[in-house]
């Protein structure tokens, strides 16, 4: 089984693809921040890359998607999307952290 089943998963919109910087990175209009590193697809579920940066403004950001697509083009002016099972599980295991560290702080002063 092991995979990941793309036709079973249920996507979260995170914005819209804006353009490709002159690198070859597609740059995306967010309406949502995910967390940094998650798989990104189109909405035919083909994967589109990897968020690994945001800027601008945080009233209007933008993220920064790396990808393997030979043409990162065609994926420019449509929304893209992240699985919402890896979000569920980025979120969780971002509380788990959290809540460790806060323990580990707590005890350090003693």
């Amino acid at each position: 089984m092991g995979g990941c089943n793309v036709y079973a998963m249920s996507l979260k919109k995170i914005g819209t693809a804006s353009h490709v910087a002159s690198d070859g990175r597609i740059v995306a209009r967010l309406t949502f921040i995910p967390p940094l590193g998650i798989q990104v697809f189109d909405y035919g579920m083909k994967r589109v890359g990897a968020l690994y940066d945001v800027i601008g403004p945080v009233n209007a950001p933008y993220g920064l998607i790396k990808t393997s697509r030979t043409d990162p083009n065609e994926v420019v002016g449509k929304p893209v999307y992240v699985a919402a099972r890896d979000l569920e599980r980025r979120v969780a295991r971002g509380n788990r952290r959290e809540r460790r560290g806060g323990r580990r702080e707590a005890n350090r002063g003693n």
